[in-house]
């Protein structure tokens, strides 16, 4: 499936004010930026649904008929402690994305925070259920709502274009000086 995945992005034709996707995600290479990684969260649920399905149906019903499994696959289920069924993925990802989508609008109701804030706490929830390890953000994420009152939308206050001058500040050449010497070389 990572091949598959692979190749849908980079068959993909993403419009050009929508700046790039990250970096290869099978080989793992470069440093995926925040906004990247938004990006690729709208379309997420596509290239998995790409890359999951054969002849249109998810692998794990193909494998779900596989009548004489070997020990190996049968000792693998069997010491599985996170639920691995593609279609329980699936649908929380297509809830974390329609979250995704709904709290970095750059206009938002009142109404539409509460969907978002709902769709963002089913999916997490429904990951938690299915035993996948959360990151503290995934709490953080539940307070989401009390912030966006407080300080508007996501799109209002997030630091994409900060981390992005950032990037531009490390590529300045600095004739390797340390130790409070670079402000004689930007003279």
């Amino acid at each position: 499936p990572m091949e598959k995945l692979e190749d849908f992005f980079s068959r993909l034709v993403w419009p050009v004010e929508a700046t790039r996707l990250p970096p290869s995600l099978a080989t793992g290479k470069g440093s995926p930026k925040a906004d990247q990684w938004h990006n690729q969260i709208l379309v997420l649920f596509v290239a998995l649904y790409n890359a999951w399905q054969v002849n249109g149906e998810l692998m794990e019903l193909l494998l779900a008929r596989n009548q004489h499994p070997s020990d190996a696959e049968i000792a693998r289920v069997n010491t599985a402690k996170m639920d691995r069924n593609l279609r329980h993925h699936y649908g929380v990802i297509l809830e974390f994305s329609a979250a995704i989508h709904i709290l970095s609008s750059q206009s938002i109701s009142p109404n539409d925070v509460c969907r978002g804030s709902a769709a963002l706490s089913h999916a997490t929830q429904g990951w938690a259920h299915m035993g996948c390890h959360l990151t503290p953000y995934y709490h953080f994420g539940m307070h989401f709502a009390e912030q966006m009152y407080k300080f508007g939308p996501c799109y209002a206050t997030w630091a994409f274009a900060f981390e992005q001058h950032n990037g531009k500040l490390v590529r300045v050449n600095h004739n390797q000086h340390k130790g409070g010497e670079l402000e004689a070389t930007l003279m």
